[in-house]
This record gives C-alpha cells, sequence and structure tokens, in this order.
C-alpha cells in the first residue's frame, strides 16, 4: 500500500516521529513519538488545512509517498467505541490514551484509522521506534505543488 506524508521541506524524509514526540496529536500523548501518514495525498492536505493558518500556508511543503506492506497495517474498528468525542478538537485524552498504549505495545507497525477531517478515509500511524522501521520504503518525495487558490 502507498500512504502519503506532507510535512515543511526540512523535514519531509524524517521519520522519527520527533513533531508528534514533542508536541503530541490526536493519537498520542506529547513524549510519544508516531508518525502520521494518510491513505492519500489529498486527504494529507485536508489535514493540514485544518491545523495552519493560511497565512502560515507557504510554498515550503514537500510531501513523501512510503511503500508499506498491508499486512503491516492493523485496523482499528474501536475507534468510536473509545470516546464518542474522538473526532474532538483539541484531541480527546481518549485518544492519546490509545494511541500512547499502542505505541507502547509496540505489537504492531502501523494502525489504521479513521480521519477526524473525513470520516470515511483513513490515516495510517507507524510507530517509529518498531522493529520494522526500517521496511518503510520512501517511493517518492516532492515539493507539494498546490494551486495559487488554495494560498488565497
Amino acid at each position: 500500500m502507498k500512504i502519503y506524508r506532507v510535512t515543511k521541506k526540512e523535514f519531509v524524509k524524517d521519520l522519527t516521529g520527533e513533531g508528534a514526540r514533542l508536541y503530541g496529536g490526536r493519537w498520542n500523548k506529547k513524549g510519544r513519538p508516531m508518525l502520521y501518514f494518510s491513505q492519500h495525498l489529498s486527504l494529507c492536505v485536508l489535514e493540514m488545512l485544518t491545523r495552519i493558518d493560511f497565512e502560515f500556508l507557504s510554498e515550503d511543503y514537500a510531501f513523501i509517498e512510503v511503500e508499506i506492506a498491508d499486512k503491516l497495517i492493523i485496523s482499528s474498528e474501536r475507534v468510536t467505541s473509545i470516546s464518542k468525542n474522538w473526532r474532538a478538537d483539541p484531541p480527546t485524552f481518549a485518544t492519546q490514551e490509545f494511541g500512547s498504549k499502542w505505541l507502547a505495545s509496540e505489537a504492531n507497525f502501523a494502525l489504521s484509522v479513521p480521519s477526524a477531517v473525513l470520516p470515511n478515509e483513513l490515516n495510517i500511524l507507524v510507530n517509529p521506534n518498531h522493529k520494522l522501521i526500517s521496511k518503510l520504503k520512501i517511493t517518492n518525495s516532492g515539493k507539494l505543488d498546490l494551486d495559487h487558490r488554495v494560498l488565497k
């Protein structure tokens, strides 16, 4: 399966999960590194647009496409049972606890979860400390070439 990630250019090939470790996210507590990917590049852009002000959106973003074996991704079908407010902004303790426990278990390399922005599509969480991290292969990368109308 091909999955995608969008970041500032300087961090595009960084697969340490350091940003998520520093700031936390919907599926991880501060202090726990995690890599957030999406099943589509367009979903990455949509996710990014919910987190940054348009005035800070610049041409300084890039994407990577990585290949990961489907068998390495487990599905989390219990997400909606974690909390009825799992899509809340800011993220709830329940989702952060769920993801952080998943990371700590190191039982699986990647976990698919619905996107809070568009729940019919999936985000793929990757544990950068898992022994299989070397199996994540970057197959494409480049400048995030957004239409100028997005930047208005």
